[in-house]
């Protein structure tokens, strides 16, 4: 992305712009956020307002200010890269930082309670307690997941499940050693103990400390959260209440009509797989570490919401979703699930929701960041295009097609899709195979 694009873009966890270098600790909470999340750019010489370029007066003076600053000013040490971007005559300074490895960064003069500051959307907000902890597990290598409890003991763990789980994973049966091996239990000087991954996966019913783990899911009237249709809560453990989860869902979400052979069958409008994936996500990757939140599943007339608590975890950025890159906060929980057959190649599930979505027509889903909490918004109406480019776009992601599957796929009179068939191939962007019966029109090459 070229300096000319990257100033229209909207301020976020991983961009910033400043005029001029900020007076005091600011610019140093910036650094500090970057290096604590994914990382990140400040470009200087942009006002962060309108966008103009108003450039520096002396970029090389600006570099060695800052990397003074930032030296004296945040520990661990942050080595930022500094780079001259020239246009149009007026020079800018950019100052990247990567995603640190001796989490957590913080101000020297504020110390490490006070003085580390993470990316929250476009902001740098100081970290909590919880945060700060996360933050030395990610430079350990460690989650939170798995950590042992050692409130609990191994009778914490709910039997049927863990038999659910070894059975549906064709594994054979198992003891203490197959539980420490999955990392469900965790040994402290010859005693065993359950990790928090156990307790959230197979833990009792009963765990009062764990309820911040269960799931919501609530169906909502209309297009807002004015009235509340029904609520369900889905408690531990986890692991079994995640079919009925999916049906549950799948009762509350619009339906479509569609020809199976010679059935007339209904299907959630909404693919199986993007409501699968979204859910699995919340439950896999969810940050446990905070304790004051559930994974809610809102359903709506025209849409359905997965709010997860936490952020994506090391270098993902929103951009990246979509793209095959994928890290893991949970190692434990994907390696159970990815057992079960319920998750498959690490990276790939936004890729194939998106592409599912494109195949039917549907508005784009949405992936955002909000505060501490990342949310999935999957449509459940129609992308409305124009209506020859909608026809173009189902030929050109599926392939040739006959004018009378084009006119069922979209809902449009057969006469109709026959019109806008003529004026794509008037403006050369399809073409047309066979004669009669087998007419068929594809896009042109």
């Amino acid at each position: 992305m070229d300096i000319q694009q990257k100033i229209k873009q909207p301020e976020s966890r991983k961009l910033e712009f400043k005029e001029k270098l900020p007076r005091g600790k600011n610019f140093l909470k910036t650094i500090a956020a970057f290096a604590n999340g994914a990382g990140g750019e400040l470009i200087l010489g942009v006002s962060d307002e309108d966008r103009q370029i108003e450039g520096v007066d002396d970029p090389l003076l600006m570099e060695e200010q800052i990397a003074s600053s930032i030296h004296d000013g945040i520990y661990p040490l942050v080595s930022p890269y500094f780079s001259v971007i020239t246009v149009a005559g007026k020079m800018m300074l950019s100052v990247q930082v990567l995603s640190g490895g001796n989490k957590p960064y913080y101000l020297k003069s504020l110390g490490l309670e006070k003085g580390v500051f993470v990316r929250i959307g476009s902001t740098n907000r100081q970290a909590s307690r919880e945060t700060i902890q996360e933050l030395q597990r990610q430079s350990r290598g460690f989650s939170y997941t798995a950590e042992i409890d050692f409130t609990y003991a191994e009778t914490a763990l709910d039997e049927e499940s863990l038999d659910y789980f070894f059975q549906a994973s064709s594994l054979k049966k198992y003891n203490q050693e197959a539980l420490v091996k999955w990392k469900i239990l965790g040994r402290n000087n010859g005693d065993i103990f359950p990790t928090v991954a156990g307790l959230v996966l197979f833990g009792n019913e009963s765990l009062t400390d764990y309820d911040y783990a269960h799931i919501r899911l609530t169906r909502f009237l209309g297009k807002t959260q004015d009235h509340i249709l029904e609520t369900k809560e889905y408690a531990l453990p986890l692991i079994t209440k995640i079919e009925g989860i999916f049906n549950d869902i799948s009762t509350f979400l619009r339906k479509e009509s569609i020809i199976d052979g010679i059935r007339r069958v209904e299907q959630t409008i909404i693919p199986l797989y993007a409501l699968r994936e979204a859910v699995i996500n919340a439950v896999v990757h969810r940050d446990y570490s905070i304790k004051g939140s559930t994974i809610k599943v809102n359903v709506f007339d025209d849409r359905l919401e997965v709010i997860s608590p936490g952020v994506l975890v090391g270098n993902l950025d929103i951009n990246d979703l979509g793209t095959g890159l994928s890290e893991c906060r949970n190692r434990i929980l994907v390696r159970i699930f990815r057992q079960l057959g319920l998750m498959e190649e690490l990276g790939t599930g936004i890729a194939r929701i998106n592409s599912l979505y494109g195949k039917k027509g549907l508005k784009p889903p949405t992936y955002l960041e909000l505060g501490q909490f990342f949310k999935i918004i999957l449509p459940q109406e129609k992308f409305v295009a124009a209506p020859a480019d909608a026809v173009y776009s189902l030929l050109h992601s599926e392939g040739a097609m006959a004018a009378s599957t084009l006119a069922s796929r979209l809902d449009v009179h057969h006469n109709t899709i026959l019109k806008y068939l003529k004026k794509l191939m008037s403006d050369g962007k399809i073409r047309k195979k066979g004669t009669g019966k087998n007419t068929v029109y594809c896009v042109s090459q």
